[in-house]
């Protein structure tokens, strides 16, 4: 059946009865719409806007920084920011608190976990009716397509960060191995095709092919959208077009690769160890990681020290999991929704703001050379760039031979949707059995995943403990919202 673009429904029903309270009444009666706090905002006056962040920690030169952030946007659109830039390792802890306390803030960042959770807990503003009259550039810039995927009930309610937002998924190999073995690299890109070639890899080298931790080859599931149910067993495939909900470890694709997994593990191929390691080793015979083609030559050779060669897997996926992969989102208390917007608009188009954000203050983290690239003076700057805004109006770095952002957004410009795009999956009714089997997943999947468990032995007691927690009740609810989506 071919799926319709219609609204998203999934959660339609909980919005009705009320699980996701507080952002839309709470917007169309309070702020919203011009009222006066958004007038004296229009009349001259600088208004001070709070964003919270993640990376490393507050820059140490952020007096001097901001003041020039602020100087610039102050006279562009007369907002002032102030940044609270929390530790990656204080991020979950610190933000949980910050939504649930009411703590002021005009601005958040979060993924998709943190945006469906800030929308039940009334904590952000509705904005789809403000978008277009305070993000002209963005709403130019971003296809429609990236906004139908943070839509919840046809309402928005976060800015998509518009980078990478499509998966794309490489095979990395060391291109030393590939020039010793002679290895057509595009002939192999499925897992049961690398059999050979890691036997041969073992035998010679004496060390492991595939070298993983306990997360083992988890893109296999990429191909699967998980629909906002926040684990790998359940799922719809990307590219089908009847839309049926799964319990992908028993779909033929992912049964299959689990076997070779397995077999992997027990020729050796596979470290012994994986199952138990939290960090993978830097070097890698091959590895599959998400990104571009040039990151072969800017990130991922660089991080081994070696030369690579890189081959594409599968195709580009558009999916609400790729683009909800960096939000941010708007305080339902805020004073001034649509400065928010309109400041969020500048960081996204304005190049020299955008640098500012991405590489730091000039003249001391980064400096244009002549040619109009940039130059980093040094790797102090703490923010994580691609929390801020898009990629593709940031300054081309000195040291890129060619501009990777038009790479990641022509890979953008041709990913495949999801059948799925714009649906997320309303769980409230089976939220407590939804958990208690994803628990069930949690305990088995590092040896799953690694190859230790045989999956003829593991699936079928992963699917019995499944099932006594009331898998066939989550399964069921998940189908039953999808069919309503795609008009079944």
């Amino acid at each position: 059946m071919r799926l319709k673009k219609v609204l998203a429904v999934g959660i339609a029903s909980a919005l009705a009865l009320g699980t996701f309270t507080g952002c839309g009444s709470t917007a169309s009666t309070g702020n919203s719409g011009g009222g006066s706090q958004s007038a004296e905002a229009d009349s001259g006056e600088i208004v001070n806007l709070k964003w919270i962040t993640i990376g490393n920690g507050m820059p140490v030169n952020y007096d001097t920084w901001v003041a020039k952030v602020n100087e610039y946007a102050g006279e562009k659109i007369g907002v002032n920011i102030e940044m609270e830039v929390i530790p990656w390792g204080d991020w979950d802890k610190r933000r949980n608190i910050i939504v649930s306390t009411n703590e002021p803030y005009d601005i958040i960042w979060g993924n998709g976990n943190n945006y469906i959770a800030d929308i039940s807990l009334g904590a952000c503003y509705d904005v789809t009716d403000m978008i277009a009259d305070n993000m002209t550039g963005l709403t130019e810039l971003m296809p429609e397509k990236y906004w139908d995927g943070v839509k919840v009930n046809d309402r928005i309610y976060g800015i998509p960060t518009y980078k990478d937002s499509s998966i794309s998924n490489y095979a990395v190999w060391d291109k030393e191995l590939v020039d010793e073995y002679s290895l057509d690299v595009a002939s192999l890109t499925e897992l049961e095709s690398l059999t050979e070639t890691f036997e041969t890899l073992k035998a010679d080298k004496n060390d492991y092919p595939v070298y993983v931790k306990n997360d083992g080859v988890y893109y296999i599931f990429d191909v699967y959208d998980q629909i906002g149910a926040g684990t790998q067993i359940l799922g719809v495939r990307y590219d089908d077009q009847d839309a049926r909900v799964c319990f992908t470890l028993e779909e033929p694709d992912i049964y299959s690769e689990l076997e070779t997994l397995h077999d992997w593990y027990q020729k050796g191929i596979i470290n012994p160890d994986a199952s138990t390691l939290s960090e993978a080793r830097v070097y890698n015979m091959w590895r599959v990681a998400q990104g571009w083609e040039s990151a072969g030559i800017t990130s991922w050779g660089p991080q081994m020290g070696k030369d690579v060669e890189v081959q594409k897997v599968g195709d580009t996926i558009l999916s609400n999991e790729t683009i909800r992969g960096s939000l941010n989102m708007i305080s339902i208390n805020t004073k001034y929704p649509e400065k928010c917007l309109q400041f969020l608009d500048l960081v996204n188009m304005d190049t020299k703001l955008r640098d500012m954000f991405y590489y730091g203050e000039e003249g001391v983290n980064f400096e244009y050379t002549a040619d109009g690239k940039a130059h980093k003076i040094n790797n102090d700057w703490e923010m994580a760039g691609y929390t801020q805004g898009t990629f593709f109006t940031v300054t081309q770095v000195d040291t890129d031979e060619y501009n990777q952002w038009d790479e990641i957004k022509a890979l953008n410009e041709q990913a495949v949707p999801s059948v799925m795009l714009g649906f997320t999956f309303d769980t409230a009714e089976v939220s407590d059995k939804l958990a208690n089997c994803r628990e069930i997943w949690l305990r088995y999947r590092s040896e799953v995943m690694t190859g230790v468990q045989d999956p003829a032995v593991a699936v079928p007691q992963i699917k019995e403990e499944l099932m006594n927690a009331g898998w066939q009740d989550v399964m069921d609810a998940a189908q039953k919202q999808v069919d309503e989506f795609v008009g079944k």
